[in-house]
This record gives structure tokens, C-alpha cells and sequence, in this order.
């Protein structure tokens, strides 16, 4: 039989323009599936959850993280992008073991999950052997989390970045038919590639067909910061003729209008990770650019090295810093975001970026049951004026009070019903203390 539950009198966002916002509603599921949003619907024969004094809202979307590195939370807050490279992936990467890549990404996905998360696309390159694949793919399984594993490279040298000459690992084929043989699971597949800025043209043309070979979307970073400036990477993919709707494009930060435009007329997808590329020296998030050509991207954390690991970080940080570059630039052309753009972008936009979005990003019937529950009844929060702008600038990870996944409570009350924490908590510190004794790793100024 299949089970009913209904969200009783929260305050409900839809996410949809109409019908928008509902000061009191109700929410039906049955089984994965919203089936109605409503004010008053009959709950005999169902589960109830009491959303009294409670933001109902879709489950937010993170468009991008490299969620192996969960265990190193912080370690390179002070770095740039030089020397993540070089004190993070160059020293970490190749003493992962499978065990510290499963745990990294088992609590990285929960990290993630607690905090209102409910769809990840894992831009995951930490590939050093099969065993490194099996062990993230579990994690993220254990997670409870809609997951697009994106499969990348092995971080065991400098062989596989900057003008690499080895192609993807064909692994990936296994790994599609092995896990990802339906594109209908809670977790589906897609191939995170180099491109032009980390591997030459040939190799990625090579990387392309495997790709659309097996059938799946594409995500690859460009213009990241003054290191993509050189590499000219959606020209050399427009010339190339791979660019496409099936692709998706991260951070964006340096690349031209021109560029910008080539991937909206080819139908591609973006992420912006908005903290991270102004904390490492990305420049502006191209959040504002990026609209101004038709591109509504995704936000994403990139990593937990250097930031937060919520969306509600990088809601505020993307909203500051291009309503800031507006008025810094003079430049009327660009759109001037608003709270309701950011909500968007962290939420239905953030599932179109992956591809996602006739089947999450909305409270929308027909749509998985992806929910998110905030209590408002907290010094933060109260009182409720404008419940799109207090989520956006106003509520914190600490508000997410309950969870859904597909229609199944993970987190409720405040607590995270599905694992043991302190199991969880005790494998991440084991596998920290052995990376960085292995590592010598010592704290950039």
C-alpha cells in the first residue's frame, strides 16, 4: 500500500509562480510523489506532519561539490586557488585511501542533508582506482540524498590536470552499467570532464564521445578565475562543435559576454559557487552576466576547505556580490537580483542546471516529494514579514527542522533520523588524523 503523509498548516512556497506563496497550507504525498498543495486537504488514513509556525519550501539544490573532501573541513581558509591546488589536491589527493574517500563523501552528503540540501550534483574527482569509485558511490547511497555522481579523474599527479594527455578513465563504463542503469534512480550519473583549461583539445574531444557515447550529461569548469583566462575553453569547444545542451558550465567567472553567449545559444546549463570564487580569487560570481544572457544558474559550495557547506552561505554571498558589482561597475545592463532570484537559483534553477527539474526543484504535483521544513520560531526568524526574503537573508542551517527525500523523512525535529552520527563523526575523525600525519601537511598564512 502506498504510504500517504500530509503537511499540515505551514507556510508554503511553492516555487512556482503560480501559485507562489500560501500563508497556511497543506502538502499531500503519496508515496514519492507530491500529489496536492492546498489549503485544508483531508488527512484520514495519512501521516501528518504539523508544519504550524513553519516555512514549508522545496529542498535546496546544490549545484556543484567536490564532496570527498568532507574530512578537511576549513583546512585551506586562507588559500587561493594556487594554493588549494597545491596544499590540497597536490598533498591529500594522493593518499586518499577508498576508506577516506567513502567517509569524506558519506559525511560531506549528510553535512549537506542537515542543512536543507536535498539534491547534489558530486563533481567528483578522487577516481584513483575503482575501489575509490565504489567507495563514493556508497557513501552517497548511504546519504539518503538525490545524488548526480559525476565522474572524474584520479587526483594521484600532476598527469591528470593542466594540459593533461591522458583521457577519462573508461572505468566510467563499468560504473554506467554497474549503478547507473537507469536514469530514473534517486541517483543518476554524469561525467565530470576537464575540458580545454586542465587537458589538451584532442583529449578533450575524446572525453566528449565517451560521454555522449554512454549517454550522459556533462559538467566541466571554465573560466575559473585568471587561470582560465589563457585557455579560450568555450571557443575552443564551439570550434570544436561540442558544445551543447547537455553540458554543464562552472563558475564562468573570466569568461567574455561572447563566450557567455556561445553557451546560452548552445542550450547549456551553469554553476556558480559564489562564495568560494570571491574567497579564492575567482573575481565576481557571473551570477548577474550569466542572467543577462538567458542563463538562470545553479548555486553550488564547491568545497568544504574553504567554506560553508549550505546553501543559505551562498544565497547571501551571491546576492551581495552581484548587486554589488552592479552598482560598483555603473553598469545598467546587468540585472540587479532579487531575493526571489535567489531563491529561484538555489532551488528550481539549481535542478535545471542538472537536469533535473521536471522532477524536483518545485513543490509542484507530479514532482518527488523533495521538502524542507525551517521553524521560524526562533530570534532570527521572527516574526515573519516576507517568507521568500527570510529564507534568503534571514534563516540559517539551524532552522532546517525536517527533511524529505523522495517522500521520506531523513531529518525531523531537528535530528537526522537514517544514521548514526556519532559512528559517522568517529570515521571522519580517524580518517582526518590519518591524512594528515600521512600528508605533513602544514597551514598556509
Amino acid at each position: 500500500m502506498t504510504q500517504r503523509l500530509v503537511i499540515q498548516n505551514g507556510t508554503v512556497i511553492t516555487g512556482e509562480k503560480e501559485p507562489g506563496s500560501f500563508p497556511r497550507a497543506d502538502i499531500l504525498v503519496e508515496g514519492s510523489l507530491i500529489r496536492a498543495v492546498q489549503p485544508d486537504i483531508e488527512a484520514s488514513d495519512c501521516t501528518v506532519i504539523d508544519a504550524s509556525g513553519m516555512i514549508v519550501m522545496p529542498g535546496f539544490v546544490d549545484a556543484h561539490r567536490h564532496t570527498w573532501e568532507g574530512t578537511l573541513k576549513q583546512l585551506a581558509a586562507n588559500s587561493d586557488l594556487g594554493d588549494y591546488a597545491s596544499h590540497i589536491l597536490a598533498k591529500f589527493g594522493p593518499i586518499f585511501r577508498p576508506e577516506d574517500a567513502y567517509i569524506g563523501t558519506l559525511i560531506g552528503a549528510l553535512e549537506a542533508l542537515d542543512a536543507g540540501i536535498t539534491t547534489l550534483f558530486d563533481w567528483s574527482h578522487i577516481q584513483n582506482t575503482p575501489e575509490h569509485t565504489d567507495a563514493v558511490i556508497r557513501g552517497l547511497q548511504e546519504s539518503g540524498l538525490r545524488a548526480i555522481f559525476g565522474y572524474g579523474v584520479p587526483q594521484t599527479g600532476p598527469q591528470w590536470s593542466y594540459e593533461s594527455q591522458l583521457n577519462h578513465p573508461d572505468d566510467a563504463r563499468r560504473v554506467r552499467i554497474q549503478y547507473f542503469s537507469s536514469d530514473q534512480q534517486l541517483m543518476t550519473m554524469a561525467m565530470a570532464l576537464r575540458g580545454p583549461e586542465f587537458s589538451t583539445m584532442d583529449v578533450t574531444r575524446r572525453d566528449w564521445k565517451l560521454a555522449r557515447d554512454l549517454g550522459l550529461p556533462i559538467s566541466v569548469h571554465v573560466g575559473s578565475g585568471p587561470f582560465g583566462v589563457p585557455y579560450r575553453a568555450i571557443e575552443h569547444l564551439s570550434q570544436a562543435h561540442l558544445l551543447g545542451p547537455d553540458t554543464q558550465y562552472v563558475h564562468t567567472t573570466t569568461l567574455t559576454d561572447e563566450a557567455i553567449q556561445h553557451i546560452a545559444e548552445s542550450g547549456g546549463t551553469a554553476a556558480v559557487t559564489p562564495a568560494v570564487e570571491m574567497q579564492m580569487g575567482f573575481g565576481f560570481p557571473a551570477t548577474s552576466r550569466l542572467i543577462a544572457h538567458g542563463i538562470r544558474p545553479g548555486l553550488g559550495v564547491d568545497i568544504v576547505t574553504n567554506t560553508a557547506g549550505d546553501i543559505f552561505t551562498q544565497m547571501h554571498s551571491a546576492f551581495q556580490a552581484a548587486r554589488l558589482q552592479v552598482s560598483q561597475d555603473g553598469n545598467n545592463s546587468l540585472p540587479v537580483p532579487s531575493a526571489e532570484d535567489m531563491f529561484a537559483l538555489a532551488t528550481i534553477d539549481g535542478a535545471r542546471s542538472a537536469w533535473l527539474d521536471q522532477r524536483t526543484g518545485t513543490l509542484t504535483p507530479g514532482k518527488e516529494a523533495d521538502i524542507i521544513l525551517l521553524t521560524t520560531n526562533t530570534l532570527n526568524l521572527s516574526p515573519i514579514t516576507d517568507p521568500v526574503a527570510s529564507v534568503v537573508l534571514g534563516a540559517y542551517a539551524s532552522n532546517v527542522d525536517t527533511v524529505l527525500v523522495a517522500g521520506k523523512a531523513l531529518k525531523q525535529g531537528g535530528r537526522l533520523l537514517h544514521v548514526d552520527l556519532e559512528q559517522v563523526r568517529t570515521q571522519a575523525t580517524t580518517s582526518r588524523n590519518y591524512l594528515m600525519a600521512t600528508s605533513g601537511f602544514r597551514k598556509t598564512s
